[in-house]
């Protein structure tokens, strides 16, 4: 056995300059919906303790198409071999079976309805979307039924609440597309709204056939071209949906529309090939080499140019189906030389781990299974054919915030070393060294290949500067008429800020001339703004009105009255009311102020007053009217 090798890179962990956040990612646990396995002469798996056990005697008869799904805890619900067969020299007359989780036959297909006993993918088990007892059997004809006969695909509806909570068929050979053979795979939608395709080929035409589920049932199947026109016999789909393919064909799958976009031929059998959980990798029994078992990196611009060969035999291995397991490793049936040396033949189980690292292990004939020398002389190709959505395995992205202060250069680092690198701007090495000006910010992805699975990485690098902070006022072109206006400070995320009258905003409101001091504070240190307003020389008639004042007797702000600054006055009137209309005060000159005290000598207490007021300048033709409101604070 030969494996691929790659060299290492163990280079000490550091961290970056300025590390601000980081968040790592983990797989989370998915369902055990794949957690049970029946297949073949009476034989199956049970991954539910993490490792693949063997299982006998299991009441299932199938010679290459299977199927079975589970709870989300991982026990049995349901399985079937998708269809039967008239007599034959090779099986003898076989029935299609519906099981229970007990091993008791459901429904019995027959030999003339469900699918073929011989079909490659001769069933496929999705769950209702509408009700959780409930679930699909898609069958799946097989190519040698004649044309007029054929039964294409079609499906059977479960309920497993009924009988005792063994199940029934409630709905039995419904017709959904023919003439179809062989192949068949189930994808869900990738845009967030429930349901999936059921993907086929036409018998004829050889062109795709999506028949849409959704939560209204089964809908109008759709054709879509294909890249070549050659029989297909089993049909794979990435787990993430986003990708499919046949007799090597890779095509691009937008599963929210079903469209299909060809991108590559490759040399992997049409029978025996898998992605990998992440979809990274299509792995498959090379279609031009013996006993090779390579694997295509699909996130490469020359898919083909990506093979990777993982182990050669020099030997004719009769290879059966290729199926992602729960445990993320990757399996697939052969039958090879060693297992016909025995009485009757054996079937072997052939393993890929750590099929999305950089360093998969490929181990042969892991596990021997016993055959039935009466079913096609002990021979079968099957394993159950799953949707392999629920096998995905997703990882987060590990993002990291670095802020730079008195540089513009920063070090790159992954906080775990990996195998291989490749960075966003085509670097390969460990780490990089990046530039980022001041007031500027960068994005750098890194992915690293680790011996088992591989890493995404996200680097925001962001150079603050020296402390790069600004005071923001209105344009002032007329000083009289300027006040109140605001000042606003842009500065770094995170910056906080003191000005000289003690207020901690990162704005502030003057209502007079003068100086105003800002000290902006950040991760990088301190700095001092200032703003000054001076105040006209020759001087000018500057009306404004306070919004609050505070009648404590600290000599500070303790009475109101509308302002007229520097204005030659010939009269002022002002009153004050409350809330509900009640006269407060009455102002008749200029000079007069009210302190808070109701016309009756009681203090008012905090609330908001509304004031009105009305005056005239000297030399002015006309009286000016103001109103407003004013805070009373105690």
């Amino acid at each position: 056995m030969q494996q691929s090798s790659f060299p290492a890179s163990r280079s000490a962990v550091t961290l970056f300059l300025f590390l601000f956040f980081a968040v790592t990612g983990a797989f989370s646990q998915a369902p055990g919906h794949g957690n049970v396995w029946y297949f073949g002469a009476g034989v199956g798996l049970d991954f539910n303790s993490g490792q693949p056990v063997k299982l006998t005697g299991i009441n299932v008869d199938s010679y290459e198409g299977c199927a079975i799904y589970c709870d989300a805890d991982g026990a049995v619900l349901l399985y079937t071999n998708g269809g039967g067969i008239p007599f034959n020299a090779i099986n003898g007359q076989r029935d299609g079976i519906i099981w229970n989780r007990d091993q008791q036959v459901m429904f019995n297909m027959g030999d003339a309805t469900g699918g073929g006993y011989s079909a490659a993918q001769s069933a496929v088990i999705v769950p209702d979307i509408t009700d959780t007892n409930r679930y699909y059997v898609f069958t799946m004809d097989h190519n040698t039924t004649p044309a007029p006969q054929n039964r294409g695909m079609s499906y059977f509806l479960t309920d497993m609440s009924l009988n005792g909570g063994l199940g029934a068929v409630v709905q039995a050979g419904v017709p959904v597309y023919k003439p179809a053979t062989e192949g068949m795979a189930a994808v869900k939608k990738s845009d967030g709204t429930p349901g999936y395709w059921i993907v086929a080929t036409d018998k004829n035409s050889k062109d795709f056939v999506l028949a849409p589920l959704t939560a209204t049932g089964v809908g109008t199947p759709v054709v879509r071209p294909r890249a070549e026109d050659s029989d297909v016999l089993v049909i794979k789909a990435s787990p993430q949906a986003n990708s499919l393919c046949v007799n090597g064909e890779i095509y691009d799958f937008a599963s929210a529309t079903g469209t299909l976009t060809f991108r590559e031929k490759v040399t992997a059998s049409g029978y025996t090939f898998s992605y990998s959980p992440r979809g990274r990798y299509l792995y498959a029994l090379e279609s031009d080499a013996v006993g090779a078992i390579v694997r295509y990196d699909l996130t490469a611009a020359d898919i083909a140019a990506s093979k990777e060969t993982l182990t050669f035999d020099n030997e004719t291995p009769v290879a059966g189906h290729m199926q992602i397991g729960p445990d993320g490793n990757i399996y697939w049936i052969e039958q090879l030389s060693e297992d016909f040396l025995t009485i009757p033949p054996t079937i072997s189980l052939s393993v890929v781990r750590c099929p999305d690292g950089a360093t998969p292990e490929v181990e042969r004939a892991f596990m021997k299974f016993d055959t039935d020398f009466n079913n096609a002389g002990g021979f079968f190709t099957s394993l159950p054919n799953f949707p392999d959505w629920i096998f995905a395995r997703d990882k987060a992205v590990v993002t990291s915030n670095i802020t730079s202060c008195d540089t513009s250069k920063a070090i790159l680092k992954p906080a775990v070393p990996g195998l291989r690198y490749l960075w966003s701007n085509g670097a390969t090495t460990p780490e990089i060294e990046v530039s980022v000006g001041p007031g500027e910010t960068a994005t750098y992805t890194l992915r690293v290949e680790e011996a088992c699975d591989f890493t995404d990485y996200s680097f925001q690098v962001t150079n603050i500067g020296n402390v790069q902070a600004t005071i923001e006022a209105p344009v002032v072109k007329d000083t009289c008429s300027a006040l109140p206006l605001t000042l606003q400070v842009t500065a770094a995320p995170g910056s906080t800020f003191q000005w000289s009258d003690g207020s901690t905003a990162d704005s502030l409101r003057i209502t007079d001339f003068g100086a105003y001091n800002v000290t902006v504070t950040t991760s990088c240190g301190s700095t001092v703004l200032s703003y000054n307003l001076p105040e006209p020389e020759a001087g000018c008639c500057f009306p404004f009105t306070p919004n609050a004042f505070t009648p404590n007797n600290d000599g500070v702000n303790d009475r109101f009255s509308p302002v007229l600054r520097g204005c030659d006055v010939e009269y002022l009137e002002f009153n004050v009311y409350s809330r509900w209309g009640e006269l407060m005060y009455q102002g008749f000159q200029a000079s007069d102020r009210w302190d808070g005290t109701t016309l009756n000598g009681t203090e008012a207490p905090s609330d908001i007053y509304v004031y009105t007021a009305r005056y005239k300048l000297e030399g002015d033709p006309a009286e000016n009217v103001i109103q407003g409101n004013i805070a009373l604070l105690r």
